[in-house]
């Protein structure tokens, strides 16, 4: 009988006992604050269901990872997640939201130019500029649909027509969409000389015509993976004075080329910000065939590999590193499907008034910023909850960035930056605030000796 009672007391404060005891139970899941957001697409983000058990030492850490992917949504102004102690280790999970200003008309006004630098540089001529409206629902029913018309006029002549929905399947892991674009151009910029890229333009005459149109399949596997099949037809067309000016613009002094293209594409974003991540990591892989029929007027292939990776190193310093790399075959490309360095966000820092065009390149960019600020500015008198709390963020940085491009046309092209190494650095300030802009002040210098002050609005690389 002794044996027996010691026995009992032993498994009964077994490991299996003591665990049972660390575990929460998930009573009820409570949301609040979703007047347009169907809840499906809200737990459809969310690790944690009702009944679901979890360790007590890691109930703080899957509440703010699951804050994290309800704000990359771009749904929410805010997210808040917080557990309530119930009876017998279980709880309720709170969520409360602010949703978004869902249907929006943005004024267009940009430049056509790759940044601000090279505007400044031709002279800040508002010729070169386009301007319009972008009409967007980015909420559409509820659901997460987004419907955007896009008109522009001015420099180019654009509409864009575009719809997606995330889910068209009951396990909520396929979405679909489609995009139609069309675009005229009266002044376009025809060859790469001297890594600069030489304009012609026509005070009356269109030199350039594109249409596109675009299908595509995503599928979700798990929260942070994603999976992309686009087919895509394009139509360009070009004016004779421009096959004139660079024969190899289509190659062969076409004036036309029309081609499908499938792509697929694959990003694993485990960031706590998609427009301005200071911790988590990113990768990215893109197959892209352009040309797919036997009369397709182009037979090319081009793979795109990302890596990204944030750290903090203390509360308020943050360490940032972005490796970008391109192969693109044949040798021989056509002017205007051959993209290098120095397009968008893919360059150099302190190279912005540069662009180096090659068949493949290798991008490698580090920051190192300091929040100097992080707070809210409330405007009381505005009654619209979206927009009368304003988020500032600010952030002193310095940079360094390398690049390397690869061309068989860098004779051809007068290049001396290209088949050699490249370098960049400098220091700035960014402005993080309303709908995840991010607004950047850098001062920055090659090592050609060359220094710029550049001016830029957009996400982090």
């Amino acid at each position: 009988m002794l044996l027996f009672t010691f026995l009992f007391t032993l498994f009964s404060h077994s490991p299996q006992s003591q665990n049972a005891d660390s575990m929460l139970v998930i009573k009820q899941i409570n949301i609040v604050g979703n007047k347009k957001t169907k809840s499906t697409i809200i737990l459809r983000e969310l690790d944690l269901f009702v009944g679901d058990s979890l360790k007590k030492e890691d109930l703080e850490k899957r509440l703010d990872l699951n804050r994290r992917k309800l704000s990359n949504t771009s749904l929410f102004v805010t997210v808040e997640i917080k557990s309530i102690q119930d009876i017998e280790n279980q709880i309720v999970i709170d969520i409360k939201l602010q949703e978004q200003w869902f249907f929006l008309g943005y004024p267009v006004f940009q430049i056509i130019d790759r940044n601000y630098a090279e505007w400044w540089q031709r002279g800040a001529d508002l010729s070169r500029t386009t301007y319009g409206i972008d009409l967007i629902h980015s909420n559409f029913r509820g659901r997460a649909e987004r419907i955007n018309l896009r008109l522009e006029t001015g420099f180019t002549q654009r509409i864009d027509v575009g719809y997606r929905v995330p889910y068209i399947d009951k396990a909520q892991k396929t979405g679909a969409g489609f995009s139609l674009s069309y675009i005229t151009n009266k002044n376009l910029a025809f060859k790469s000389l001297y890594d600069t890229l030489f304009y012609f333009k026509s005070p009356s005459d269109i030199m350039r015509r594109r249409f596109s149109g675009t299908i595509y399949l995503k599928k979700r596997y798990g929260f942070y993976d994603n999976h992309t099949l686009e087919f895509r037809y394009n139509n360009n067309s070009i004016a004779d004075t421009i096959a004139k000016l660079n024969p190899d613009y289509f190659l062969n002094s076409r004036t036309s080329q029309k081609y499908f293209q499938f792509s697929y594409y694959f990003n694993y974003d485990f960031r706590d910000n998609v427009a301005y991540p200071l911790r988590g990591r990113r990768y990215e892989l893109l197959i892209s065939k352009l040309g797919i029929l036997p009369n397709d007027d182009i037979n090319q292939l081009e793979v795109m590999a990302g890596y990204s990776w944030y750290k903090p190193i203390t509360t308020k310093l943050f360490y940032g590193v972005n490796l970008k790399a391109k192969i693109s075959f044949p040798r021989r490309q056509s002017f205007y499907n051959t993209h290098g360095l120095g397009y968008f966000q893919e360059l150099v820092r302190g190279y912005e008034l540069y662009v180096v065009d090659g068949n493949s390149f290798f991008l490698a960019r580090n920051n190192l910023k300091y929040r100097l600020v992080n707070s809210k500015i409330h405007f009381n008198f505005l009654k619209i909850k979206q927009f009368n709390t304003v988020p500032i963020a600010i952030y002193p940085n310095v940079f360094l960035d390398y690049g390397y491009v690869q061309s068989v046309n860098s004779t051809e092209n007068k290049s001396k930056l290209a088949n050699r190494s490249i370098y960049g650095g400098g220091f700035g300030l960014d402005f993080v605030t309303y709908y995840n802009m991010v607004i950047r002040f850098n001062y920055a210098f090659n090592d050609r000796k060359e220094k710029n002050f550049v001016f830029s609005i957009g996400r982090e690389f």
